[in-house]
């Protein structure tokens, strides 16, 4: 009896042992098949999260780890078995030979599908050049400067602007709301920070400003870091421009708007800032809301975005934003968002990671809805230079201390009517 329990004893030991290898064997191949059927894709983005432009490259940052979150909650690249995606940062600090050498780093180590930045067209304009020449697309936020997308490369895509579409909106919007009210400005003046940025914009601005017949009154470029724009205002005073188009980083605005309030010098059409320090949240943070009452502010993003969208995801990315960084949504954030989602658009219909097969994906890229136009266009469409063709600024005009989409006017929410010749200072409330 002993010798026939043994024996069973010992068979259902072996049966055990066979099953515990047979389910640990299923759940191994299980596993592995998974992991098989979802990989992760991962992308790479090079910002500048130290240095002079740490602030917006930080919320570049936390727009395209907002994406990549909400993607893999999603379910992923569903056309990859919902492959998830993965994002690693470069950090270009503001400098080109930095932002070149974290490219290659992300590149060659990280094994990257994909790149994303630099914001800054210094650092932009070669790290690209070392993306083509890798042959791994790479998507542009930011970065404004022309000639980005006039080298004929094929890896190369920018949503946003470039540098003369600024200026012709500034332009347009003035166009616009002459035709709306049958008031129109006949001269313009223009002051500018004087270095790459501002001088060109200026002349982009006299270009458009000699086509559509407005006479340019004012030139004036003023050097970086003043602590007095007396000078400045005192030929603005002279030479009296209807309307005047500043281009200034956030310190130097600061304190032009505080002497423009203080000198409460009249400007009939408003001032009209190109981004800069008054896309910055800190710039708001900092001046005296009055002096900045009924400013006119183009920038790479629809400031009300969230007042005329339903797409849940733009929603909670601003609810988000300000979690993290303490006040809603802006142009960096958005752009963050956006660049990740229109990567994540290319691998969707790639259903590849390979580079070769994302770029031509990235290539025939029309983008009509979803959180990709979190940044207010209405589509995101290649030309065969990479630059999409449908990417617009968005002004606002700060009416009754919140600011308002006045331009395009497909882009303002209901009820918004712009303010137009701008109230004289005698007429502001609080004056």
């Amino acid at each position: 009896m002993s010798n026939h329990r043994s024996q069973r004893t010992t068979a259902n030991k072996s049966n055990l042992l066979t099953g515990a290898l047979t389910f640990g064997a299923l759940t191994f191949y299980a596993s592995f098949a998974f992991a098989q059927a979802a990989p992760t894709v991962t992308i790479g983005c090079v910002l500048p999260l130290s240095g002079g432009s740490a602030s917006v490259g930080s919320q570049t940052k936390v727009g395209a780890e907002i994406a990549v979150d909400q993607i893999n909650r999603e379910g992923g690249i569903k056309s990859m078995g919902g492959a998830k995606l993965n994002v690693v940062f470069g950090d270009s600090q503001s400098k080109a030979d930095i932002g070149v050498t974290e490219t290659e780093r992300l590149v060659t180590r990280e094994n990257v599908a994909a790149l994303c930045g630099a914001f800054n067209s210094a650092v932009t304009f070669p790290a690209t050049e070392v993306a083509e020449r890798y042959k791994t697309p790479w998507v542009v936020v930011g970065a404004v400067k022309d000639e980005i997308t006039e080298r004929n490369f094929k890896y190369v895509f920018r949503i946003n602007n470039k540098a003369n579409y600024d200026a012709r909106e500034q332009v347009d919007a003035i166009d616009l709301l002459s035709k709306e009210t049958g008031k129109k400005p006949k001269t313009l003046g223009v002051i500018y920070e004087g270095t790459d940025w501002g001088r060109s914009h200026a002349a982009n601005i006299k270009k458009f400003a000699s086509e559509r017949g407005y006479s340019v009154v004012l030139d004036e470029a003023a050097p970086p870091n003043q602590v007095d724009f007396s000078n400045q205002l005192l030929k603005v005073r002279s030479t009296k421009p209807e309307a005047l188009i500043v281009a200034f980083y956030t310190p130097d605005h600061l304190i032009l708007s505080r002497q423009l309030m203080e000198q409460r010098l009249d400007v009939p059409f408003g001032i009209h800032s190109v981004g800069g320090g008054t896309e910055d949240p800190a710039f708001y943070k900092a001046v005296p809301p009055r002096a900045v009452g009924y400013y006119f502010v183009q920038e790479d993003f629809q400031i009300d975005i969230t007042e005329v969208t339903k797409d849940p995801m733009i929603l909670e990315a601003d609810k988000r934003s300000k979690e993290v960084l303490g006040y809603p949504m802006s142009a960096y954030t958005a752009q963050g968002l956006s660049g990740v989602y229109v990567i994540k658009d290319a691998l969707e219909r790639a259903g590849s990671a390979d580079r070769t097969k994302l770029r031509d994906a990235l290539a025939a890229t029309d983008i009509k809805s979803g959180p990709a136009l979190a940044t207010g266009y209405q589509q995101i469409k290649f030309d065969e230079q990479g630059q999409n063709t449908h990417a617009h600024g968005a002004i606002s005009q700060n009416i009754e201390g919140k600011r308002r989409t006045v331009w395009p006017a497909e882009n303002r929410a209901p009820g918004v009517k712009p303010s137009w010749p701008v109230p004289t200072w005698s007429e502001r409330p609080n004056s």
